[in-house]
């Protein structure tokens, strides 16, 4: 095979000794782009070849680097020798090119080959011997035979690796310094998430360090991925179409957001591209020598836009329910980093070319998706599209930062009052749902956007003796509206002549006096006091089973902190603190049991903190099930005291600031744990 290979290889050279010295001139050109990129090239030719382990070791002035894939053919061989004569398929393998070999001329000064029968070497110094009209001459191009006395020099370490399966076996003898401790120490593991066949890497020089990676297949189109190193371990989900992957973080079986500078786009290998999103993807995009840079051709435009296909898959069956893995974590990765709407005023890069893909992509998906208007909350949003039929995000996906933003970017809009209002007959609307719901109205009424006679009375807006009635039932009743309802009305509008107003445009004067008296509007300048003893009984987590070890860093908001906390304990739990509910945290105790946490962070014990009258409305409401977390940071401590049924066991004064309810006086007895 030596012989075959090295023939015509050298007749060409001694009739174009000038062409020789232009690849020596490539080959160096090439080494450069590959600045640090070797050893990825080395690893990814092993996992063409269908190796499962990869090893490098050095050995005195030698660095050996293996892999048990499938022997070198002479078609192989010759394209080694070759720049830009791959035998590989765009496509099928990661290489194409045929030129990332030659990277490798940047650590050392000659190179040895052995893969099954084949032994060779490239060597500077004998091709100049044998051509001796070029002025330089490339290191990997002609092939010349092993001398017995290099093999002799490692016979042990290869007799080793021969003998541990390792079939395939380059030596890169007389290494520069330096360059190759360089190249161990810019390699990222997740260099391997995309790979398909390499699961062990074993660096055996200075560095020294194992990698492994396990791939799990879950379904047809997505694996689990786990990489061990001796820097730690990361798990990752992959999902996969078309030849196009992305790449999902996962922390605690819960997928997390990447950072920006980590979530890069793929070659099969690692560019510098940012995805602009908070994951990593793969696919068959053209990138320049170096596999840095992506080039922007028409294959990386249709690359680009099986990338935004899979995106839009992937969100559309989070909204719509079907299984995903972790789909509030999937859908959370896949917000962008910043508003896709000012893309277009961005330099062109491969993070718009997507964004502008991706709304491509969801034409006509997500035009009858609703997203929740800004004058109703989260729960009653959910409640009154449920039974009017119109499609929304499930609830859960509330809190997800950006989501409705990259909604309305993909289609969808804002519901509309006519398109709710169907459902006022026959939902439940909490307490500060009807506020809601009836300030919007006033609002709509004072900016005459709405006429009285398109407003039913018998819809279930007004709360008469703790129960919701219909403005006819209210009527028939005769009894003041709730003094809570009033309140957060106040709260809310400033003050209740607005509602004057609309009660009068749908009844008359006198049933308006019935439910809303004149002495019904507190003075805001008067305080008021509860006039029972507080009980303060702070509720312990001591007694619930431990779940060793816990992970509180001290960057998460006080809302993020006591969530860990209690999902550690057992509590299956969740942060819903942007839906606006009167709680941040809500779920079942690790006993079952329904729970209601608002958090509040102090700076110093005693120090008052408020309830806003919606909080305080909904702490009676939940009574026991109802707890405050009260938070302080100290130095490397968190310090949580949780109290249970506030409203009855805490005394709170009713300050006019738009009717909060204030606590100066409570019991805090935390427990603390460490910070990271």
């Amino acid at each position: 095979m030596l012989w075959e290979v090295r023939a015509p290889l050298l007749e060409e050279a001694k009739q174009s000794p000038f062409l020789l010295s232009d690849l020596a001139g490539l080959e160096q050109y090439i080494a450069e782009s590959y600045d640090s990129r070797s050893f990825v090239e080395l690893l990814q030719n092993a996992d063409d070849a269908g190796a499962s382990r990869f090893v490098i070791e050095k050995n005195g002035e030698g660095l050996l680097v293996a892999n048990d894939g499938r022997s070198f053919t002479q078609s192989d061989f010759e394209s080694l020798c070759r720049s830009a004569a791959s035998s590989k398929s765009r496509g099928t393998s990661i290489g194409y090119r045929g030129i990332g070999f030659k990277s490798v001329v940047g650590f050392a000064q000659t190179i040895h080959l052995i893969s099954g029968k084949l032994s060779a070497t490239f060597s500077r110094e004998r091709t100049a011997r044998d051509i001796p009209q070029a002025t330089r001459v490339p290191l990997v191009r002609i092939p010349h035979r092993l001398e017995n006395d290099d093999r002799a020099r490692f016979a042990n370490v290869l007799d080793r690796l021969t003998t541990d399966g390792l079939a395939t076996v380059f030596i890169f003898d007389h290494l520069l310094a330096g360059a190759i401790e360089k190249e161990f120490a810019a390699f990222d593991p997740t260099s391997l998430l995309f790979l398909r066949n390499v699961r062990h890497v074993d660096l055996r020089t200075n560095i020294e360090a194992v990698i492994t990676v396990r791939r799990d297949i879950v379904d047809a189109r997505t694996r689990s991925i786990r990489l061990r190193s001796d820097g730690g371990s990361s798990q990752w989900t992959i999902v996969e179409q078309s030849n196009i992957a992305i790449a999902f973080c996962r922390e605690a079986e819960q997928i997390v957001k990447l950072d920006e500078r980590d979530a890069l786009v793929h070659a099969f290998l690692p560019t510098i591209e940012p995805t602009g999103l908070p994951v990593k993807i793969h696919g068959d995009i053209s990138t320049d020598p170096s596999r840095m840079r992506v080039v922007f051709d028409e294959r990386t435009a249709a690359g680009i836009n099986d990338m935004a296909a899979l995106v839009v898959v992937l969100l559309d069956e989070g909204l719509s329910g079907k299984h995903l893995p972790d789909p509030a974590g999937i859908i959370a990765a896949l917000i962008p980093f910043t508003d896709p709407r000012t893309a277009s005023f961005q330099r062109h890069s491969f993070k718009t070319d997507l964004f502008a893909a991706i709304q491509r992509a969801s034409m006509g998906k997500f035009d009858n998706l609703r997203c929740r208007p800004s004058w109703i909350n989260a729960l009653d949003f959910e409640a009154l599209a449920q039974v009017s039929g119109v499609r929304v995000a499930p609830r859960n996906l509330e809190s997800i930062e950006g989501l409705s933003s990259l909604l309305r970017f993909l289609g969808a809009k804002d519901a509309g009052f006519d398109e709710l209002s169907s459902a006022l007959y026959d939902t439940n609307l909490t307490i500060l749902g009807v506020t809601e719901v009836i300030t919007h109205l006033v609002q709509l009424q004072a900016t005459k956007q709405i006429d009285a006679k398109r407003l039913s009375t018998n819809w279930r807006l007004w709360p008469i003796s703790g129960k919701v009635l219909s403005l006819k039932e209210a009527k028939a009743i005769a009894k003041p509206l709730d003094r809570d309802f009033i309140d957060l009305m106040a709260e809310k509008s400033g003050g209740d002549t607005g509602m004057r107003r609309l009660l009068t445009a749908l009844t008359d004067a006198a049933t308006t006096v019935v439910l809303l008296p004149e002495s019904s509007t507190a003075a805001v300048s008067q305080q008021n006091e509860r006039s029972y003893t507080p009980e303060v009984g702070p509720i312990s987590l001591s007694s619930l089973p431990r779940v060793p070890p816990l992970s509180l860093k001290r960057w998460r908001s006080a809302e993020q902190q006591v969530l860990h906390l209690l999902v550690a304990q057992g509590w299956m739990v969740e942060d819903v603190s942007r839906q606006n509910l009167g709680y941040d945290i809500e779920g079942l105790t690790s006993g079952g049991e329904e729970t209601y946490i608002e958090v509040k962070s102090i700076d110093y014990p005693g120090q008052p903190f408020i309830l806003t009258s919606n909080e305080e409305a909904v702490a009676r409401q939940k009574g026991q099930r109802y707890q405050l977390a009260i938070v302080r940071q100290v130095d490397h401590f968190l310090e949580v005291a949780f109290v249970r049924d506030p409203a009855q066991k805490l005394n709170f004064i009713r300050q006019c600031r738009q009717w909060v309810w204030e606590c100066g006086v409570y019991e805090y007895a935390p427990q603390r744990f460490q910070l990271e």
